[in-house]
C-alpha cells in the first residue's frame, strides 16, 4: 500500500530503503570500540537523520545521545581516527557540487572507510543514473564502488564485508527507490504475524524499528495500512513467523518491482 502522506519528520517511512541499509551495515560491522556509523541517513521528506534513527522507534527525536556518533575527527590519512567507518550520504548529497568539499576528509576517518550512498531519489531510478552515482564516488577517491538492492541481505553483507576486509575508501551505492515513490499491487500486500506462533521475542521491531510493526500484548502485530511490503521484518525473524506474499520471489524480482512499481509516476 502506498505510504503517500505518512510521513513525519526525523522518522522513516515503513518500506524506507534508508532503514534496510542501516541494517545491513549494522550487522555487518558488529560493535566494538574504533567500530562507527555515522553521516546522514535522512531525505527529503523528514530531514536529516542519524542512520541509527532509521531502526529506532520514534526516529531522530527519540534515538539516545549515545547512539548518535558523530563523523570521527582529528585522524590523518597516516593515522585515521577509527578502526573501521561506515559513513552515510544522501544521493543527492553526493552529486551535490560540493560534495568533494563535504567529503574530503574520508580517507583520514577510519583505516577502512565505508561511504553508504543511499540511492532512492527520483533522479536515480535507472541504471545509467546509478552507475552515473558510483563514478560520482570514485571521482571523489573512493577506491571502488559497487552498487546493492539493500533489502537484498545476504548480497549487503557479502559486499560490505569484503568492503570492509580491505583498508582504504571503498563506496556502497545502496540502490532502492523510496517508499513514496512506489505505486501499484507491489506495495499493496502486506506481510503477516502469525498471531498463535509469535513468542513476543521483539527481535523484528528491535532489529528494524518499523512503524508499521506494533506490540499488542502479548504478541506483535503489523498495521496493514501502513506495512509497505518491503520485508524487511521478515529477514529477521528468527521464530519465521512472520509471512510475505512475495515469499516465492528471489531479490532480484522484488528489486525489480519496486522500480516498476516507481516507475509507474
Amino acid at each position: 500500500m502506498s505510504t503517500e502522506n505518512q510521513t513525519l519528520h526525523g522518522v522513516s517511512c515503513p518500506g524506507c530503503p534508508h532503514r534496510a541499509a542501516y541494517v545491513a551495515c549494522k550487522e555487518t560491522l558488529g560493535r566494538g570500540r574504533g567500530r562507527v556509523i555515522c553521516g546522514n541517513a535522512g531525505c527529503a521528506n523528514v530531514g536529516p537523520m542519524h542512520p541509527a534513527a532509521t531502526a529506532c522507534p520514534g526516529g531522530e527525536e527519540a534515538l539516545l545521545d549515545r547512539y548518535k556518533v558523530a563523523v570521527p575527527t582529528g585522524g590523518t590519512s597516516e593515522e585515521p581516527a577509527c578502526e573501521a567507518v561506515i559513513h552515510f550520504i544522501p544521493d543527492v548529497d553526493l552529486a551535490a557540487e560540493n560534495a568533494a568539499e563535504a567529503l574530503h576528509a574520508l580517507p583520514a576517518e577510519g583505516h577502512v572507510t565505508v561511504l553508504a550512498v543511499l540511492a532512492s531519489s527520483a533522479e536515480f531510478l535507472t541504471v545509467d543514473a546509478l552507475e552515473a552515482l558510483a563514478a560520482r564516488a570514485l571521482e571523489l577517491g573512493c577506491d571502488d564502488a559497487a552498487i546493492v538492492d539493500p533489502f537484498d541481505s545476504q548480497k549487503s553483507s557479502d559486499v560490505l564485508h569484503g568492503a570492509l576486509a580491505r583498508p582504504g575508501v571503498h563506496a556502497v551505492v545502496f540502490a532502492s527507490p523510496c517508499a513514496q515513490l512506489q505505486r501499484g499491487e507491489f506495495q499493496a500486500e502486506p506481510v503477516e504475524i502469525d498471531q498463535y506462533a509469535c513468542t513476543s521475542c521483539h527481535r523484528c521491531q528491535q532489529i528494524t524499528g518499523c512503524p508499521a510493526i506494533a506490540f499488542t500484548p502479548p504478541i506483535f502485530r503489523i498495521d496493514r495500512d501502513a506495512c509497505a511490503g518491503c520485508d524487511l521484518c521478515v529477514e529477521y525473524c528468527r521464530t519465521n513467523v512472520i509471512y510475505s506474499p512475495r515469499s516465492r520471489m528471489t531479490p532480484e524480482q522484488r528489486s525489480r518491482a519496486r522500480y516498476a512499481a516507481a516507475n509507474q509516476q
